[in-house]
């Protein structure tokens, strides 16, 4: 059985992680680079500038890269914890989206306390493949997102975060995908996709249902979402 990663920081890890199918998210120039250097047939490599560093991309270089890449991540919008100003932050994410519309790619989206921000640019461009990672958003943006066709990530923070939990029980498991955000240490804990286990637990005891659904589910979801 095969377990889908929609969002791993994959150039940090480095690792074969054996049955799981990873999508690679970046976060610059330069792990734009190392990403798509790390493509291979369970490794979908994606390329983008985040939002925590804008300030510091070029991003006509990074927007060049799109063509190579399956799909654009991880970029968008941090209204918490961004050093740089809105307006660059709005700057680089249209572009991006404009390039996602485009080029029919998926874009892969960072969105903290700026979901409804994030969602209204994916409209105003046409986007018409997105994912919101790991969403702690408001509640009523959910028939949006699923009306838009666009999905959420759970994170493995699942097993204990409360709002995460909030927002599992109220989406349908057709906008649900499975990530771990690995390379990224949180809560002391590095994250890896072997982690995305355990948020398949939660999954399935939050909605009811078996591991082996929830999985089947995601499957289908990644392949729809990723194309």
């Amino acid at each position: 059985m095969y377990y889908y990663d929609a969002h791993c920081h994959y150039s940090y890890l480095k690792k074969k992680y054996e049955n799981f199918i990873i999508a690679a998210v970046s976060m610059d120039y330069s792990t734009s680079i190392e990403t798509l250097s790390l493509k291979s047939p369970d490794i979908l490599a994606g390329i983008g500038i985040h939002p925590w560093k804008v300030h510091e991309e070029n991003l006509n270089k990074v927007l060049e890269l799109v063509r190579k890449a399956d799909f654009i991540g991880e970029v968008g919008l941090d209204y918490r914890y961004a050093k740089a100003d809105k307006s660059i932050q709005l700057k680089y994410f249209e572009a991006f989206a404009e390039e996602a519309s485009n080029q029919k790619k998926l874009i892969n989206v960072h969105a903290l306390d700026a979901w409804e921000d994030a969602f209204n640019i994916l409209q105003k461009h046409n986007v018409k493949r997105a994912i919101f990672h790991w969403y702690t958003g408001p509640e009523n943006l959910l028939k949006e997102i699923e009306g838009a066709g666009y999905f959420i990530t759970v994170n493995p923070s699942v097993t204990f975060q409360k709002k995460h939990q909030n927002i599992v029980i109220k989406s349908p498991l057709d906008i649900i995908l499975t990530e771990s955000d690995g390379g990224y240490e949180y809560k002391g804990r590095l994250l890896e996709p072997v982690h995305i286990v355990e948020a398949i637990k939660e999954i399935s005891k939050l909605k009811g249902t078996s591991e082996e659904e929830v999985n089947k589910i995601v499957e289908r979801n990644f392949k729809k979402a990723f194309g």
